[in-house]
């Protein structure tokens, strides 16, 4: 398939998604609602309506053929493209399928373990301090901060320790409710880590300082003068 002909198939099959959305969103209300504010089906019927726009839009260009990618014969992906968005793709629907059946709280952390370690090939380091870290923030700002509970399939009982810590009324209740696993073992995977790019961080900084004396000093020598020529 070449680019101009996925041009055009994205930008209908988006034009008809954007009509769907519409029309679902029109059985709400989509005007104004005095003292109010805007309707429940206002956002996502007028935003969709943009986006019917914008592939009207470039449905035209593509007949017109005055943009490259309505001119191009070249072929729209690889076989080694096709097969990362596919892993992509299927990770991000066994993500979901995870997250409906064992909660967000697994489902994440073996998401980002798989897709940042073996997609991305990155360092163990940096795998492992995502995994841990980014969880747990989302846990603080969506349960702790927002108060907007995620869904967490069977383990919601293993979260009650956690609701015990969020909501306790004195230090000693804390303390108490972090030396639970579940409170514990997150917040020691993030100090663990805080820790560990804070010594990274300080010895490239070293390295950098004691690189830059180096080549500092090779410069000082190269200018020095000699005495070439001089008998004795």
């Amino acid at each position: 398939m070449t680019v101009r002909t996925a041009e055009i198939i994205f930008a209908v099959l988006l034009a008809l998604c954007s009509i769907g959305l519409m029309i679902k969103s029109a059985e709400l209300n989509i005007g104004w609602i005095e003292d109010k504010g805007p309707g429940s089906g206002a956002w996502p019927f007028w935003l969709s309506t943009g986006m019917l726009l914008c592939c009207i839009w470039t449905i035209v260009r593509w007949f017109r053929k005055i943009t490259p990618e309505s001119v191009s014969t070249e072929l729209y992906i690889s076989r080694d493209t096709l097969l990362v968005v596919g892993t992509s793709a299927g990770s991000i629907l066994a993500l979901l399928l995870m997250t409906q059946y064992a909660g967000i709280y697994i489902a994440l952390p073996i998401f980002l373990f798989f897709y940042i370690k073996f997609i991305g090939r990155h360092s163990w380091p940096l795998t492992l301090s995502l995994t841990v870290c980014v969880p747990v923030f989302i846990f603080c700002l969506f349960e702790w901060a927002l108060k907007i509970p995620l869904p967490k399939a069977f383990t919601e009982e293993a979260f009650y320790p956690v609701y015990d810590l969020i909501y306790a009324q004195s230090l000693g209740e804390r303390i108490k409710a972090l030396a639970s696993p579940i409170n514990g073992l997150p917040a020691l995977g993030v100090v663990i880590t805080i820790v560990y790019w804070l010594r990274q961080y300080f010895k490239n900084r070293a390295l950098k300082r004691a690189g830059v004396a180096e080549s500092v000093g090779d410069s000082v020598t190269n200018e020095t003068p000699t005495n070439n020529g001089v008998s004795q």
